[in-house]
């Protein structure tokens, strides 16, 4: 194929700048090619657990495991094996690739075999030489590369349209059929799809993870609240009654609150009526009417009432006063002093606390508030749609239909478990789970590995590599079983954190919404938008404080606010998500 001419010094000069973005992180920051902050699933309360059952308390499998030689459910790719290249980062936990047990099984199973050239350090730069250099392999893998970028380097030629080979993906189409914000943001202005995003299906990790105290609740015969003026009074007694019991009524702190780190104000702002879920942290807020016009809710009637009422929890003592300087390692010591009531988290209790599992029985989760100015019980939905290209093809690959094909697997049943999990009878055996009445996907434990979960990324498959859809046995259970088997004392001191958010949201009359999506921008739109954004959201963040500690006054102050971000060019970016905004539109519709 004729590549379009490529400039090595623009390339370069492009990965330079998103790599200095990347390096200064924060929610203040925003690649140019990203979606909005706000949604990002890394958190600063405690490391995510590195697999995807690992914070659920599943033992080890079966010590034996072997080679198949077995076909494919979904039959074989290739009927001559045939090898690809695969390139990108090293993954997670892995040592050597070729111990792998999916590499056998695909080649067996499948016709294809992976020979992988994994990189361990400045996959950026890397990533960035490849295309320059138009050495582009088979497969690109863990890619990490934001949508603009894809797309600009797909419209030069670098990667495969796999738009020109859909007719060979049913159960891509079937998945985007189901998730189309995932066909939405990997899709180009022009209609291409030069990459694949990965979607990330499991409830748990969509859903608010906000849990108040239980036994601060049942020390003080409190019931969990339902509204937001019940938490102020819950919050009240908290802070007036003892609530820990430990004799000393002025140690406790009602709620948890580190700047930068909002996660806990997911279910508050749902009080008010704004859309924010999942376990990233509330900032820059964008929703969109009916009729489709996007707005930015932080200029909101309703931003400002949930302002007010988190400016009352500061003045009252009713939420961390160190706010703005305490560390996580306070929060932790903190956390395993019982010291505080509620909190939001982007990993668990348990891992807050540093403490095992079971931890998490001492708490209860929290959805569904209502307010006056919101009298509906919701759950908002972050979008499932990775940040993110995961998975492209080079456009030069010798064997584009099995490549595509060999993408599609990914996407099926037994596909998705292979690219987690690997193969029944080889790297995983089916147990019931009594508890919950389903058939587990659980890991074996073979000699030489401490663990299931280490046998899981060092011995069986690519740690993130070929999963296209993140999904999870145990949680998605949890969301089916009677809901009073959410409160057996063996669920909840296994699943902890999983099982108290199922029941959490689960609750009569709460009904899930979608939060405003993940869009994705043209090269030109991203250019411009950079610094408008930036500006903006670095001035959200500052007054947000300041309206919080009373620095600002939400009435005296607030016009002026509002006037400000309409200097700093508000309308101009709102312009932008617009036009971002109506692309996604026209695919999803």
């Amino acid at each position: 194929m004729r590549k379009c001419s490529k400039k090595l010094l623009a390339v370069l000069t492009a990965a330079a700048m998103a790599c200095g973005l990347a390096a200064c992180g924060g929610d203040s920051k925003e690649s140019s090619s990203g979606a909005p902050a706000g949604e990002s699933r890394a958190e600063e309360g405690g490391k995510e657990e590195e697999g995807s059952d690992a914070a659920e308390g599943s033992g080890e499998g079966e010590a034996e495991s072997g080679g198949s030689g077995e076909a494919s459910a979904a039959g074989r790719i290739s009927q001559e094996e045939i090898t690809l290249e695969v390139t990108g980062p090293q993954p997670s936990g892995l040592e050597d690739w070729t111990k792998l047990a999916v590499i056998e099984e695909y080649a067996n199973r499948l016709g294809i075999r992976l020979n992988c050239n994994f990189y361990q350090t400045d996959w950026e730069t890397q990533r960035t030489l490849m295309v320059a250099d138009d050495k582009v392999p088979d497969l690109v893998i863990n890619a990490g590369i934001g949508i603009g970028d894809m797309n600009k380097w797909g419209e030069e030629g670098y990667f495969l349209n796999l738009k020109d080979y859909i007719h060979l993906m049913p159960n891509m189409q079937k998945t985007f059929e189901e998730y189309p914000g995932l066909e939405a943001f990997v899709t180009a202005s022009d209609g291409s799809i030069y990459g694949l995003a990965r979607v990330s299906v499991d409830l748990t990790d969509r859903l608010s993870r906000t849990y108040i105290n239980r036994k601060w609740l049942e020390n003080l015969n409190l019931e969990v609240p339902s509204t937001i003026d019940e938490l102020y009074d819950v919050l009240k007694a908290f802070k007036e009654q003892d609530a820990n019991g430990n004799g000393d009524p002025n140690d406790e702190v009602p709620m948890l609150y580190q700047a930068s780190y909002y996660a806990v104000e997911n279910v508050l702002l749902n009080a008010y009526g704004i859309r924010m879920g999942g376990v990233g942290s509330p900032g820059y807020l964008l929703e969109a009417e009916e009729d489709g016009k996007v707005y930015l809710v932080n200029t909101t009637d309703a931003y400002r009432e949930f302002l007010r009422f988190m400016h009352r929890l500061y003045a009252e003592g009713l939420m961390e006063q160190q706010a703005y300087t305490i560390t996580s390692d306070e929060i932790t010591s903190k956390q395993q002093g019982d010291v505080y009531g509620f909190f939001g988290c982007g990993s668990a209790p348990f891992v807050m606390a540093n403490r095992d599992i079971s931890y998490d029985a001492e708490w209860v989760g929290l959805a569904g508030l209502t307010s006056s100015l919101h009298g509906e019980k919701t759950a908002p939905l972050a979008t499932p749609v990775g940040s993110s290209i995961t998975i492209a093809v080079g456009a030069d690959t010798e064997h584009p239909e099995e490549v595509v094909k060999f993408l599609d697997y990914f996407y099926s049943e037994e596909g998705k478990l292979a690219a987690t999990r690997g193969y029944e009878g080889v790297t995983f055996d089916y147990v019931h789970d009594d508890e919950l009445d389903f058939d587990n996907p659980q890991m074996r434990c073979p000699e030489g590995y401490t663990s299931d979960e280490e046998y899981r990324y060092k011995g069986a498959v690519i740690n993130t590599g070929l999963n296209l859809v993140e999904e999870n046995a145990v949680r998605a259970a949890l969301f089916e079983v009677p809901m009073d088997t959410l409160l057996r004392d063996n669920v909840v001191k296994t699943y902890g954190w999983a099982a108290l958010t199922a029941y959490a949201n689960r609750q009569e009359g709460i009904s899930f919404v979608d939060m405003f999506p993940r869009i994705a921008y043209t090269t030109e739109e991203a250019d411009a938008r950079l610094t408008l954004y930036n500006d903006i959201n670095k001035y959200l963040e500052t007054t947000k404080a300041q309206f919080i500690t009373g620095e600002l006054d939400l009435d005296a102050d607030w016009d002026n606010y509002v006037g400000t971000l309409d200097q700093m060019g508000l309308a101009d970016l709102l312009a932008i998500e617009q036009g971002a905004y109506d692309r996604y539109l026209s695919v999803v519709q």
